[in-house]
């Protein structure tokens, strides 16, 4: 209650004091972003966006809809769409790792990087669906805006929105010479540098390219090796070639490069065995080969829209894109040998999409015709790397059996020896799709709205769990008769000379963490197919030009897939029905924009990761679980033209989201909450003013974010219960060391700088999380119980530096 008070007072506050501001000026301006020179429009700068597959101004959008444009992004600092989540109401993005992110929209998340598992939130480049996590946490490039669009978007995006899309719009070739560069220095060895170039090829052809480059050093320190961690080293670039040969014809074919590399997310141990129980404190890795992510991705897209007369366009949307991504990551947060355990997926994934539109505007009626085809082919290795060192101690701790220290007491040298266990996975998806949006104008100030998606998926998917591999051990012998007196027992010829490996199948003869019995080593597959209907019904009045309300439901759906890493699992599609309505407003001659909006959703069938413990594994493992949920909230957008050159907004977000239907950890957690904060309060501010007399302008902006506490359900308190009363290491977790883990956050950033007239160049300094917060993000237990080695990932720091723009 005390966080959804204090958010409160922050909304009421920013309301006051944009009031105060605006009653106290006489003149507008536009809101024109950090070093984007004084405007002197009058009133709030209008954005046009793409929220309904056509180009309109964000007041007349009947959809909950957050707007980065490019100058804000660089006013955040923002490299990716994990840096704009803490800004967002209602959106969360973990991107501790940049392979495999998980996003979510209103509570509603997308927490498996597996390629059995589609994702509840869609991310779009140019209208083309990315996919798979893999390839979805992208650097910026040359963006023109961001749009986060909020609640169900399937009938115009499409599958794979159930909880919202996330749409990124890069900038276009233009008929004019441009360009620019820029460079950022910052602490821990930051270095960034941009450039783009827009030439125009006659008077029908324009070429526009644009690349980064990114370097950084780690800013976590093994305290053992004296490593950096969280170490960047990664460049990325797009070039697009746009074709206009006649009035009626656009043609752009654009290429996407990303070659990425970075250390895996640094596991801080905060168990009895880590260096330090406490997050702050010293840690240890040492991850077999080094922690490492990378990424190379290629995307080709060409889009070609035809005029065709009448106000009839025809839109063809075409896409091929290939990557490949390598996370190698720490499990234990420790340089224990008997309590090693890494983790390492690899992926290749290719995807073709096919899109063609059709539609038309007129006085009356504004509609669009469509259908798609979607097809990917994906394969995934999924390893744990262990030691013969720490399988003795999960089979002690399981089992009672420390078989390895038996055999080193006789003197067979089996510690030290690396253990494999791995699955792999392939899929290949189709999926196919129709759809229709019509918005009929009633009246000048009435518009009715009905859209209908049909969509039809294809899924073949594939497992085979590989024995284990040690081949240490086959080097490994001694006579048949030691290992009898071991056993007690006539097992093995007594002068035969007989290898660990061979004993230990004898012994134990199962994987220790993926285990399929007598599948081991057979690939096994499935195949699934699932049809559905997803309408949209929406109605929109305009009581003034500058004031409009609406109200919609929308029915989002989200394919049924498989857990990668359990065999022959199988889950159902999940589908939402979201219920809204509205108020978009421009008031004071356009000098306050006032959006507001109320949601309740009902979802079913919803597909949620959960660490459980499994039958014949000595470590828990993530399984995909179902339930049913519900939530209600608000979301307010504001925005305040103060005087010219000078802006605040502040945007919110509020909701009330739990279980249905839900058992996890075996408890059953229905009418609890799902664990989503219950508000998220952003103030920010904004200023351009001329300095006179040729010396150019000052400008500066500030973001201030506050997000409430977690709200934690009984199965959260059971892990947590199970993590302080371990019946082999006892209290694993100080838990008052972690009050930040679930508490509320709050976040800084800000930049100041200079500018010359006409912007040619300009000079700032800037701090992302100015006030160094250091947040744990998640707390992992998935090696507690066996190893007693729960962990922790980081936030990151502080983050300060200086910024040179030039323009030509």
């Amino acid at each position: 209650m005390r966080d959804v008070q204090r958010g409160t007072a922050i909304c009421a506050a920013a309301l006051l004091w944009s009031g105060q501001a605006w009653a106290q000026s006489t003149t507008t301006s536009a809101e024109t972003g950090a070093g984007g020179g004084n405007g002197q429009a009058a009133g709030v700068e209008e954005i046009v966006v793409t929220a309904q597959r056509r180009e309109q101004s964000l007041q007349d959008v009947p959809i909950s809809v957050n707007v980065f444009s490019a100058a804000t992004l660089d006013a955040l600092g923002a490299q990716s769409a994990g840096d704009i989540d803490t800004f967002t109401p209602g959106l969360t993005i973990d991107d501790t790792s940049v392979t495999q992110p998980h996003y979510a929209i209103r509570g509603v998340s997308s927490d498996d990087f597996g390629i059995g598992t589609e994702p509840a939130v869609g991310v779009f480049l140019d209208g083309v669906y990315t996919g798979r996590s893999g390839s979805a946490l992208i650097f910026f490039n040359d963006v023109d805006r961001v749009e986060v669009l909020k609640g169900p978007q399937g009938t115009l995006f499409g599958r794979n929105t159930s909880a919202g899309a996330i749409s990124i719009i890069t900038k276009k070739p233009v008929d004019a010479f441009e360009g620019n560069a820029q460079l950022r220095f910052g602490n821990y060895g930051r270095k960034r540098a941009e450039g783009m170039v827009n030439v125009p090829l006659g008077d029908t052809l324009a070429l526009r390219v644009n690349g980064v480059y990114n370097k950084r050093n780690g800013y976590l320190t093994d305290a053992v090796t004296g490593r950096d961690y969280e170490r960047e080293d990664n460049w990325s670039g797009r070039a697009a070639l746009r074709f206009r040969p006649g009035a009626g014809t656009d043609i752009l074919l654009a290429y996407d490069h990303d070659n990425t590399h970075k250390d895996g997310p640094a596991a801080i141990g905060i168990g009895p065995l880590a260096l330090s129980q406490d997050p702050e404190g010293p840690f240890a890795n040492d991850t077999l080969g080094g922690s490492r992510e990378s990424r190379l991705l290629d995307a080709f897209t060409l889009t070609i829209d035809q005029d065709l007369g009448g106000k009839l366009k025809l839109t063809s949307l075409s896409s091929y894109r290939w990557f490949k991504t390598l996370n190698r990551e720490d499990e234990d947060g420790t340089n224990l040998a008997a309590h090693h355990l890494d983790t390492e997926n690899n992926e290749r994934n290719r995807s073709y999409y096919q899109e063609l539109r059709l539609a038309q505007s007129t006085s009356a009626f504004t509609w669009v015709l469509g259908a798609s085809y979607f097809h990917e082919s994906a394969t995934q290795k999924t390893r744990t790397i262990a030691l013969t060192d720490s399988i003795d101690t999960v089979l002690a701790n399981v089992a009672g059996l420390p078989l390895f220290t038996v055999l080193d007491s006789v003197g067979l040298p089996v510690f030290g020896i690396p253990w494999v266990e791995s699955i792999d996975n392939h899929a290949d998806n189709d999926s196919y799709a129709a759809f229709g949006d019509l918005t009929w104008s009633a009246t000048p100030k009435l518009n009715l709205t009905v859209g209908l998606r049909y969509t039809r998926d294809e899924k073949k998917f594939s497992w085979q769990v590989n024995p284990y591999s040690a081949p240490g051990l086959t080097q490994i012998g001694a006579p048949g008769a030691l290992y009898n007196a071991i056993l007690g027992a006539s097992v093995f010829p007594d002068t035969a000379t007989i290898s660990v490996a061979d004993f230990y199948n004898a012994v134990v003869g199962t994987n220790i963490i993926f285990e399929a019995g007598a599948l081991n080593g057979t690939r096994f597959t499935r195949k699934e197919s699932f049809s559905d209907v997803s309408p949209r019904f929406v109605i929109d009045y305009h009581f003034t030009p500058d004031v409009m309300a609406y109200a919609s439901a929308a029915r989002g759906y989200k394919a049924g897939g498989y857990n990668s890493v359990e065999l022959n699992s199988f889950f159902k599609p999940e589908t939402v029905w979201n219920f809204e309505g509205g108020l978009k407003s421009n008031l004071f001659e356009r000098r306050l924009q006032f959006n507001l909006s109320a949601y309740h959703y009902v979802y079913r069938d919803r597909q949620q990761l959960s660490l459980e413990s499994i039958s014949g594994s000595g470590v828990p493992q993530y399984v995909t679980l179902s339930g049913d949920s519900r939530a209600w909230g608000i979301d307010l957008d504001t925005r305040f033209a103060i005087a010219p050159g000078i802006s605040i907004g502040a945007v919110a977000g509020y909701i009330d989201s739990v279980w249905v239907s839900r058992t996890e950890q075996g408890v059953d957690i229905d009418g609890q909450p799902t664990g989503e904060p219950s508000f998220r309060g952003v103030l920010n501010a904004h200023l351009d003013q001329d300095l006179g007399g040729g010396a150019g302008g000052i400008f500066a902006d500030a973001s201030y974010s506050y997000t409430s506490k977690r709200r934690l359900n009984d199965a959260i308190r059971a892990s947590d219960a199970a993590l302080e009363n371990s019946p082999i290491y006892g209290d694993m977790v100080d838990f008052s060391k972690l009050k930040r883990l679930r508490g509320s956050r709050e976040i800084v950033n800000a930049r100041i700088g200079w500018r010359l007239p006409g912007n040619a160049f300009s000079l700032s300094v800037f701090a992302e999380n100015l006030f160094d917060v250091r947040t744990p993000r998640t707390l992992n237990p998935i090696s507690a119980q066996t190893l007693g080695t729960p962990y922790v990932r980081m936030d990151r720091p502080r983050f300060w530096g200086v910024e040179l723009n030039g323009r030509f």
